[in-house]
């Protein structure tokens, strides 16, 4: 008699599990367009694109840390910009980044007279173009790994990597053609504004001797 009430709860529990799994996945995925949890993300509080006087250069990374992963996911958006075409896709540049390589990413005005689709120079699998309209925008940059449990680490030959953006270096400018000159770009949580500050998650962060420098490795 005891077994046939534990068996159906037995079953409502897992078919509850399989129903809200994909559930929780999509909001997540959803969520890689602005809303997600602090440890995946890294931001940039400005960016501007003008046309015919500005626009905004950002370069990512993968100096090879001893605790990085060869290979991070990574979505770069622009925020409160109206981009070409203005939905999630056209507001981010989606890309993974290998052990050694800088990936660059133009923000422009879709009417630029050179950073565009027809010129060679900015089509390889290392540059990226997120266009506006040819009005002036004004914005933020926000940054988020794809893997979605970044602070999970993957065990390598005993020692413990993450592929979260913590591992990489992010660097930018708002350019000016006209002086060749512009203003530099800050991006807090990246390798180097990353830093751990939350007790909750000490234990799994910290520094061990022969494993880790910790998910963390910022400055801080």
């Amino acid at each position: 008699m005891l077994l046939k009430k534990i068996i159906p709860r037995l079953l409502f529990s897992f078919f509850c599990m399989l129903s809200l799994s994909p559930m929780a996945w999509a909001l997540e995925v959803t969520g890689m367009n602005g809303v997600g949890s602090k440890d995946r993300r890294v931001i940039s509080p400005y960016a501007q694109v003008v046309p015919d006087d500005s626009y905004t250069f950002i370069g990512v990374s993968h100096p090879s840390l001893t605790t990085a992963l060869t290979q991070i996911g990574v979505i770069l958006e622009v925020r409160n910009m109206t981009t070409i075409p203005n939905n999630s896709a056209g507001r981010a540049a989606v890309f993974t980044i290998g052990a050694g390589e800088t990936h660059r990413i133009f923000v422009v005005n879709v009417g630029h007279s050179t950073i565009n689709l027809s010129n060679a120079s900015f089509t390889d699998s290392l540059s990226h173009l997120i266009f506006t309209q040819n009005t002036a925008q004004f914005g933020n940059i926000s940054a988020m790994s794809v893997n979605q449990h970044p602070l999970n680490a993957t065990t390598v030959r005993g020692v413990r990597k993450y592929a979260n953006l913590s591992q990489l270096s992010m660097w930018g400018v708002v350019f000016i053609p006209a002086s060749s000159t512009g203003f530099a770009m800050e991006f807090v949580g990246d390798a180097q504004d990353s830093t751990v500050s939350y007790p909750s998650s000490r234990n799994r962060l910290r520094p061990e001797s022969g494993l880790t420098s910790g998910a963390g490795r910022g400055v801080n």
